[in-house]
Order: C-alpha cells, then sequence, then structure tokens
C-alpha cells in the first residue's frame, strides 16, 4: 500500500502508548499520546500494527513544537499548543484551512464576513484572542510570510489565511498565547505555524465538485501531491486547482428583496435612510420628495412607488414618494467567489558529513469575485442641493443603476487578481554530539490588483444637469433634464457614464536566520536544554490606487476610500532560550528576545521575555503555567499610510444630541455624506503588553484526557485607529458631554487630550451653516465637510479567559472504534480603555463569550465517518438591552426590552468509504441542517442578523474521490 513516512509526530505517539516504555526517557504524558490519537488515527493505527505487542521503543525522536526552539519529545509545553491534522481537517469537513481555523475556540474575536469586507474581498484574517486580526504571527513552517498587501478596512496590515493550499498541508499548530519572546513582533495573541508536506512517498489524486442545496456556489477541487525519496535525498510536490461560484442575496429568496425583514418588524424602506435609493428627487425647500410621474417607477425593474411613512413612529425628514429599490441587496455577495491555483515543493540532500541542504518553494494565483453595496449609486452635483432653472425649485437628486440598464450583473462586480509566492533555502548539520544548527534564507511577495464598479460623476451630471448656469440663491444652477431622470437609460449610455477603476498594491518580506539548539550539560534531574537564534530581515509594501480616485484629475470614487501609502524597513534579533530540569518532575523554560527595527523615520528596539513551568507530580497529570511579555511593532500602514481620501455617510451624531434628536440619529438632514481622509503616524510607538496562563492536563484513562487552562492576555499602549463613524461618535461626547443614549458609557472624558485629538480631525462648515455656507438651523455646529482618521497609541485592553478540552476513545466495539473531541472556551474578560481618563469599558456582554467545537468520529473496516459540531454563543442584536422598537400602529408603547439572539449551532457530516486499497470515496455536508435565514427580529439593515455570526449559505453537499497510485 502507498502511503507517506511516517511522521515524527506519529512515531512518538506510538512511543507514548507503548506499555513497555518505563524509563524517564521514554515515558511521556499519556494525554500526548491520547490527542495525537485522535489528531492522526489512521497513521497511529499503523504504527500500532507494525509493532509486536511486548516490543520496547529504544528511542524516541525528539520534534519542533510551536512555542519553542528546543526541541522536545512531548508535544505538551508550559503553554497550551493546539495541533490539527490535515486528515482531521477533512474529516470534520473543512475545505480550506481558513474555514478549519476559524471554528478553534480560541479564535474569539470576529472579522469582516464576506458580505461586508470592501476593500479586501478575497482575504481572510484571523482574530485570535479577539485582540485583532494583525496581532496573531502566521508562520509557514517556521517562516515569516508577506502581510495581504491591501489593508484590513483600510486601516491596518494583516495575515491573509485564505491563501494556503489544503493539498500542501501536512498539519497547523497553535499557540493561542504571547509568542513574543521566541518569534518577535505580532505574536500578541499567539502564532499559527502551517507545517507543509515533506517526505511524502507515491501520488495521490483528489476530485472533488460540490453544491448547495439552496442553489448556486457550485464548486470544485482538483489536487495532486506525490514524492519521491531515495538514501539521500527526498522530494515533495504538488499542485491544487480549486473555485466556487459567487452567491449573491438574490439566490436567497428570504434575503433577495429590501421588504425585509417580514410583517412583524417594520419594512426596511419605510426607513429614509439613503441607501434604500432607487430614483429619488427631494424638493430642498419644501422638505419633501418629488412624487415621479405616473408610471415612471413601472419602467425601472425592481422600483417599486414607495410611500415614505416614518421610522419607528417618527414621521420621515422628507415625507412623499419615489421610485425604491426592492432587490438592491439581490446582488450582494453573500459568499465571494475565487478561482484559485497553487503549487508547492520541497527538496532535501543529506550529505555525507551529516549536513543536509533543503529548498522549499510555493506560489498561489487567486481571481476573486464580489460585491458589496457601495457601487453604482450617485448622487448628482455630489449629493449637495441645486437650483432647477426649468422648475424654479431647488431639489436634491439621486438614482441608483438597474441590472437591465447594465446588460447584466457583471458591471457591478469587484475582481480581485492575486499572487503570491515564497522561495526558501537552508543548511542544518550538528556541532559535534549535542548542538544541531539551521541556516535559512528565503523571500516572499503577495501582490494585488483590485477592479471596482465605478460612476464618473462629471459624466453623471453632464448627462442629468447639463453644463452649470450660474448660481441662484447661493446653489449652482442647472436646468435638470426631467425625462433622463425618470426614464431608464440604454447599455450604451450606462458604459459612458460607469467605468471599472483599477488598484493595485505589493508587499514583500526578506529574511535569514540562523538558530542552534541542543543539550548545554546534564544536571541531575536532566539534561539543560539550549537554543539560540540571530535573524535578520526586511519588509516595504506599496498602495498604488488608482489616479482617477483622488488628487487635481479626480473623477471617480473607490468604495470603501482610496488609500496610499508606502514604505520598508529592516529589522534584527537576537534570542536565547533554556529548558532546566529542576527536578525530576519539574521542568522551568525562560527565554529574552531583543528586536530592532529600523526605517528612514525611526529606531525602536523591545526586549521580550518568558517563563514556563511543568510539573508532573504523577506519570498521567501535569501541571503548568507560562507568563510572557510581548510586544508588536507598528503596523506598517499605521506608519506610512498617506492621504487616504473618499467620500462616506454618516450620522452626524454630535449635532444630532445637540439638537435633541437622537438616539437613533436617522434623520435625513442629520445623515449625508462628506469628505473622509487617512494618514499614518510616524511617531506610533510599539503596542507591549503580557500575557500569561496555567492549567492542566490529565490522562484519566488510558482512552481518556483532559485539560483545562485560565489565559489572560494585556495591551498597555494599544494602537487605536478609529473608523469614521467611531470618530463621530467620540466627537459628539467631547462636544456634549454625554453618550448618545442615557444606558451608554461615556468612553472619553470631555476637555481631555484624548477630545482634543479626536475632534481636531473632524472639519465642519461655520455654526449655523450648511456644507454650501449657507445659513440653517439645521446644523447649529456646522455641517459636517471632512473627517480625518489616522491611529495613536492611547488604549488599553485585556482580555481573559478559560480554555477546557476533553478526548475520549472507547475501547474497540465488534460495531467499530469510536473517538471523541470537546474543546470548549469562555471569554471572562473583554475590558478596553479608549483614553486614560475615560472609565474602562466592559465590552464582554457585547461580544460572543462562549465558543465550542465537538466531534464524534466512527471507523469499521472500509467505512469511517464524522459528524462535527460547532457552537457560537448568543450575540447582541441591534437592540438588545433596549426597549423595543414602536412599529407603525402599534398602540401599546410600553418599553420590551430586547434580549440576545440565539446560539447557533452548525453541523458537519462527511463519510468514506475505501473501495480498493489505492481507491476512496467521501461524502461531505457542511451545515447539514441548513441553518442560514435566521434573522434579527429588529435588525432593520441588510443582512437582518449579524453577518459574522450567521452565515447565509445554508447547506453545502460535495463529493470526493481519492487515488493513491506509485
Amino acid at each position: 500500500m502507498n502511503q507517506s513516512k511516517q511522521s515524527n509526530f506519529e512515531q512518538l505517539a506510538f512511543a507514548q502508548r507503548a506499555d513497555a516504555v518505563r524509563s524517564r526517557r521514554a515515558r511521556r504524558n499519556a494525554l500526548t499520546a491520547a490527542m495525537l490519537a485522535a489528531l492522526y488515527l489512521p497513521g497511529l493505527a499503523a504504527a500500532q500494527d507494525a509493532a509486536a505487542p511486548g516490543e520496547e521503543v529504544k528511542s524516541i525522536d525528539k520534534i519542533t513544537v510551536t512555542g519553542s526552539r528546543i526541541k522536545r519529545a512531548e508535544i505538551e509545553g508550559p503553554a497550551p499548543v493546539t495541533v490539527i491534522s490535515s486528515d482531521q481537517i477533512k474529516r470534520e469537513g473543512f475545505a480550506t484551512v481558513y474555514e478549519a481555523l476559524s471554528t478553534l475556540t480560541e479564535v474569539t474575536g470576529s472579522v469582516q464576513a464576506d458580505v461586508n469586507k470592501g476593500p479586501t474581498p478575497n482575504a481572510s484574517p484571523l482574530n485570535l484572542r479577539n485582540l485583532g486580526p494583525g496581532r496573531t504571527l502566521l508562520l509557514i513552517d517556521g517562516r515569516r510570510v508577506a502581510d495581504y498587501p491591501l489593508p484590513y478596512e483600510g486601516r491596518g496590515n494583516f495575515a491573509n489565511f485564505n491563501n494556503i493550499p489544503m493539498s500542501a498541508v501536512e498539519r497547523i499548530e497553535v499557540l493561542a498565547s504571547g509568542g513574543s519572546a521566541i518569534y518577535g513582533s505580532d505574536a500578541m495573541a499567539g502564532v499559527i505555524n502551517i507545517i507543509m508536506k515533506k517526505n511524502f512517498n507515491g501520488d495521490e489524486v483528489r476530485i472533488k465538485g460540490g453544491t448547495t442545496s439552496r442553489g448556486g456556489g457550485d464548486s470544485f477541487d482538483l489536487s495532486w501531491t506525490g514524492g519521491r525519496t531515495g538514501e539521500k535525498w527526498s522530494a515533495t510536490y504538488g499542485v491544487q486547482w480549486s473555485g466556487r461560484e459567487t452567491i449573491f442575496a438574490g439566490q436567497r429568496g428570504f434575503l433577495a428583496s429590501d421588504l425585509e425583514p417580514a410583517a412583524t418588524v417594520k419594512p426596511l424602506v419605510n426607513d429614509p435612510w439613503p441607501w434604500v435609493w432607487g430614483v429619488e428627487l427631494i424638493d430642498s425647500a419644501a422638505k419633501r420628495r418629488v412624487t415621479p410621474p405616473a408610471g415612471a417607477c413601472d419602467r425601472f425593474e425592481d422600483l417599486p412607488l414607495h410611500n415614505f411613512l416614518g421610522n419607528e413612529g417618527n414621521p420621515p425628514e422628507f415625507p412623499g414618494y419615489s421610485c425604491t429599490q426592492a432587490r438592491g441587496n439581490a446582488l450582494w455577495s453573500l459568499r465571494n467567489g475565487s478561482n484559485n491555483l497553487s503549487a508547492f515543493g520541497n527538496f532535501s540532500y543529506d550529505f555525507d558529513n551529516g549536513m543536509q541542504a533543503w529548498v522549499s518553494a510555493s506560489v498561489w494565483d487567486s481571481e476573486g469575485e464580489s460585491r458589496q453595496d457601495e457601487a453604482l449609486r450617485f448622487e448628482l452635483n455630489r449629493g449637495g442641493a441645486f437650483y432647477d432653472q426649468n422648475t424654479g425649485r431647488s431639489y436634491q437628486a439621486r438614482r441608483a443603476f438597474t441590472v437591465p440598464e447594465a446588460g447584466g450583473r457583471d458591471p457591478f462586480l469587484f475582481y480581485t487578481n492575486e499572487r503570491s509566492w515564497d522561495l526558501a533555502a537552508g543548511l542544518r548539520g550538528r556541532f559535534g554530539e549535542r548542538f544541531n544548527w539551521d541556516a535559512t534564507v528565503g523571500r516572499t511577495e503577495y501582490e494585488v490588483d483590485f477592479s471596482f464598479p465605478a460612476v464618473v460623476q462629471s459624466a453623471v451630471d453632464e448627462y442629468f444637469l447639463g453644463p452649470q448656469m450660474g448660481t441662484n440663491g447661493g446653489l449652482p444652477a442647472y436646468r435638470l433634464d426631467m425625462n433622463r431622470f425618470w426614464n431608464p437609460m440604454d447599455i450604451a449610455t450606462f458604459q459612458k457614464l460607469t467605468t471599472h477603476g483599477h488598484s493595485s498594491a505589493k508587499s514583500w518580506m526578506n529574511q535569514a536566520q540562523f538558530a542552534v539548539s541542543g543539550d548545554l550539560f546534564d544536571l541531575p534531574a536532566g539534561p539543560v536544554g539550549f537554543a539560540a537564534v540571530l535573524e535578520a530581515g526586511s519588509q516595504g509594501y506599496r498602495l498604488s490606487p488608482d489616479p482617477l480616485t483622488y488628487g487635481p484629475n479626480k473623477q471617480y470614487d473607490q468604495p470603501g476610500g482610496t488609500n496610499l501609502g508606502g514604505g520598508d524597513r529592516k529589522r534584527y534579533a537576537a534570542g536565547v532560550e533554556f529548558k532546566l530540569p529542576l527536578f525530576k518532575t519539574l521542568d522551568l523554560t525562560t527565554a529574552g528576545r531583543f528586536d530592532r527595527y529600523d526605517d528612514d523615520s525611526r529606531k525602536e528596539s523591545n526586549f521580550t521575555w518568558n517563563a514556563g513551568l511543568e510539573w508532573r507530580p504523577i506519570d498521567s497529570l501535569l501541571l503548568r503555567g507560562a507568563y510572557n511579555t510581548t510586544f508588536r511593532a507598528p503596523d506598517m500602514h499605521y506608519l506610512f499610510a498617506t492621504s487616504g481620501t473618499g467620500t462616506q455617510e454618516d450620522a452626524d451624531v454630535a449635532t444630532c444630541i445637540a439638537r435633541g434628536l437622537g438616539p437613533n440619529c436617522g434623520s435625513q438632514a442629520l445623515y449625508y455624506r462628506h469628505n473622509i481622509s487617512r494618514t499614518g503616524n510616524l511617531k506610533l510607538d510599539s503596542e507591549t503588553g503580557k500575557s500569561w496562563s496555567a492549567g492542566l492536563v490529565w490522562d484519566a484513562t488510558d482512552n481518556l484526557s483532559f485539560s483545562a487552562d485560565y489565559w489572560r492576555m494585556t495591551i498597555d499602549n494599544q494602537v487605536r485607529d478609529f473608523n469614521i463613524a467611531d470618530i463621530l461618535e467620540l466627537e459628539s461626547q467631547c462636544i456634549n458631554g454625554k453618550p448618545r443614549r442615557p444606558e451608554d458609557r461615556m468612553q472619553v472624558a470631555p476637555g481631555s487630550s484624548t477630545c482634543a485629538s479626536i475632534q481636531s480631525r473632524v472639519t465642519r462648515s461655520a455654526p449655523g451653516t450648511n456644507a454650501a455656507g449657507v445659513a440653517d438651523p439645521n446644523y447649529p455646529l456646522g455641517q459636517v465637510l471632512s473627517v480625518s482618521s489616522g491611529p495613536i497609541n492611547i488604549a488599553y485592553r485585556e482580555v481573559a479567559g478559560v480554555d477546557v478540552s476533553a478526548r475520549y476513545k472507547l475501547p474497540a466495539t465488534r460495531w467499530g472504534d469510536f473517538s471523541f473531541q470537546l474543546n470548549y472556551t469562555n471569554q471572562l474578560k473583554n475590558n478596553e480603555q479608549r483614553d486614560p481618563g475615560a472609565p474602562m469599558q466592559e465590552n464582554r456582554d457585547n461580544d460572543v463569550r462562549t465558543f465550542a467545537r465537538a466531534s464524534a468520529s466512527w471507523s469499521r473496516g472500509p467505512w469511517n465517518a464524522t459528524l462535527f459540531a460547532n457552537r457560537v454563543g448568543h450575540v447582541n442584536g441591534d437592540n438588545y438591552n433596549r426597549c423595543a422598537p414602536i412599529l407603525p400602529g402599534q398602540t401599546d408603547t410600553s418599553c420590551r426590552m430586547v434580549g440576545k439572539l440565539k446560539a447557533p449551532v452548525f453541523f458537519n457530516l462527511t463519510a468514506g468509504y475505501q473501495l480498493t486499497e489505492q481507491a476512496r470515496v467521501n461524502l461531505y455536508i457542511d451545515n447539514l441542517f441548513d441553518e442560514a435565514d435566521y434573522k434579527d427580529p429588529y435588525k432593520m439593515f441588510f443582512a437582518y442578523a449579524n453577518e459574522r455570526v450567521f452565515p447565509r449559505v445554508g447547506r453545502e453537499i460535495s463529493a470526493e474521490f481519492v487515488y493513491k497510485f506509485d
């Protein structure tokens, strides 16, 4: 039978399970064996069959486990490490590395869902321990990778977990604890180390295809992994081609219409907020919508005539009728589409003198497709009021392009083309009998081209308004072409008024490392382990936005804003680590590391250290604890961002509260478009923090094991890059001295330096005037003209929680072999202090608090099956802990407090059958019970529930054929 070489992990697992091993050298924690048996069940069974029942294992190969550079014979150490094999990922029903990692209970923070990813639609970050995507270090075989070139949410750099080919992965090691003393910057929340396949013998072909039960989302996955080994050499290689169709909201009936939620809650289109535009003309002086001509709305597809009645018992800012989008949501992508091609290979050669040379290479090429809401809607005169000489009235006019006008869906879509590659080479050998050394050099690059739909503002103004004809009453004067405005245009006209913009970005990293490890000398309790490392590297990035989205030649907007920036820097590091056997049952590990970052404008150094204890009072019990200091060098885009610009719609919270119109601030006059900009901050300091954990692992029996760990992490000077809406919210607190709602807490202290910084970011017109400089009582503070965002070191962050895991393998039965696994995390603290003078915010109740995943596996002869379950705890809805909104016509106005939303549970089912020694078939059913259409009963906006918790894809079914050959 063709199979890969037995891994060091499998050898270790078998050795730990062998009853004959009794010496101190061979005696290992039984939990390790149980865990590895669960992770590598097929390989372990083969190893057990290969050994005689009473055969004693004479030696155990030591391995390097993420979290330490010292090789060890136990996977369990002072800090918990989760190990996931590629087989486990498949058994649990996941098609990608990211899908599997996102269900780990240690990933307690949410990230952008596909439905609202904005400027990074084809990337998938992870938020380990809820400290933010940029604070988790991604390694490939222990090496750093280039950041995703485009900034997350337009602000910070992060690692993309979506560009790792599944066919290349052997296992994944997750250290959910501070790792800066070993790995340096970014490892504040932890480290995720992807171990690639090596020493593979033979060839394996996988062919997989699937679809969703609700329609759309067809997928395929073709891979070929192979390898050859000789007496002195080994080569492993592979290619993978995968893809899946975009799933649009229009393919899910419960999301296709803007008239949602259902009748139990007021329809969205009763809300006067701007994103329900269809074709809308507002008489500025009369403050009413102009009724469309008879039959006008019928000439547009899915733009029905609608009478705006108001919002939650309040009259609308602009009553009247307009042609309002009924299926604007239908174009949103619920899950983005992609077409991916990847290849990898590694080669090693053993010289006669004991030295080994190796080289590793991988490449990833991907085309992505998506669509978010902010595209192909426009306001004439950029949203400002204008005087119409034909009617003698002043208007605000806005419009949305329809699919028939565009000739199809494609002109509305975003496209990304990505390519990343990694090349590394090295030598490894030994110094005498005690020490191993390893020298590595490498380079990695990531390039992204982003294409987006855009409206050419000058072209639409010319088409609908014609040339400006002076001013009237302080407003620009035009002649609005009512015939064009109230009628659909042809495809040729649409193409003249729109375009596809193109922006690009690139990031790169060079790195070199020399490491040595081994045993320094022997103490009575055992050898003193030692490791040291020297590192040098450089990294950089460049953003190249479409030149027509900013500056004097600007013609259109890039959705999410235009990001500019670029820079590079060098880094140097030296670290040392020791493992001291204090007693036969007690080990102390400690490490220290010095990191230095240099760029053209700044130089900064950081020293971090850690210490850990492992106490084994009995063979089946490990008590452990670890303390780490951590740091993160400033994000490169936080440093080097230049004036990124764009426009955005937001609530003018300060004016709203000052006028007593809160808390929702849904008035049209208080929710409007303004300019935005963002710049970096070269004066940022590194974030510093602390991390500690304490827990135990216990083998209750040969087949049952438990682990439990308490963890706590803090960041003392967290960098905050406030988003625009956040700045306007904080500006209101600074000006008005109170939060938007009485039950909300103050986040800043009025009169503080933080308030001064926040208020300096908001530019307003003169008090009592609007954006055109005309006197307007709606804006006693002045109308917001622009808001500038950017990062500063101000915040304190604290998270803490408990991880619990259990594994059980049922003794063999005639019905087959059964094994079970459970992981649970409870986030006990999630506190933040945005301003040193502000009170501590306790955010635990605002986020998901509990996470659980469980699996039950069965195998018998050629058959196997796994049922996997993933539970995400209760999440707040839009009106959590507030009075339920008053619906139109509702007579009972008493306060009914809104509770949390349900805790979703998702199941995956996989099954396989071994047809022959070489051939196998597998069936995968993801989201077994088709959970997709749950709605927050009080969420008025798409996608009608927290999209980061409640996915909208539904059940997905796929089948796979696997064939192995020599």
